[in-house]
């Protein structure tokens, strides 16, 4: 199946935009959640920014800084077709989700997230964080791709 890296990177956006909408959700109902779900420290530092947001504009957000990474990644590795190239490219994807961080703290283009969700969780954990979340969105990007055909 060959999908052109615009679609790719549409794909991406969507995902990580509904993926936001989701932590939304989880983030205004945290007080609500059973005791086991909790431990996700990282979404109480999301309820300020969230708050200082929209709805739609945290996740416009979200979907464009996915779009973006998805680009880099894209320019460095395929979709992967098999176990190694699937390990290369979420080692890359967490790689490159982690570091985009960076210049989203420094850049001062994003001054909410810099003073509620880095400021919380700091240097080092931001870009655990951010990592894992690149993981998840290409996790379920790859799902979709390659999860359809066993549906049916």
């Amino acid at each position: 199946m060959k999908i052109e890296n615009c679609n790719l990177i549409i794909l991406t956006f969507i995902i990580t935009a509904l993926w936001d909408l989701l932590l939304q959700v989880v983030a205004y109902n945290l007080d609500r959640l059973p005791e086991f779900m909790k431990w996700f420290g990282f979404i109480k530092s999301l309820q300020p920014y969230f708050k200082k947001h929209t709805i739609l504009a945290a996740a416009l957000l979200a979907g464009l800084v996915g779009a973006i990474t998805q680009y880099i990644i894209l320019k460095i590795h395929r979709i992967p077709t098999n176990l190694n190239t699937f390990i290369s490219f979420m080692t890359l994807s967490f790689i490159v989700s982690a570091l985009i961080g960076i210049p989203m703290q420094y850049s001062k283009l994003f001054p909410i997230l810099d003073e509620t969700y880095y400021k919380y969780l700091g240097p080092y954990k931001s870009l655990y964080h951010d990592g894992i979340s690149g993981l998840i969105v290409q996790f379920t990007l790859l799902c979709i791709l390659y999860g359809h055909k066993y549906i049916k």
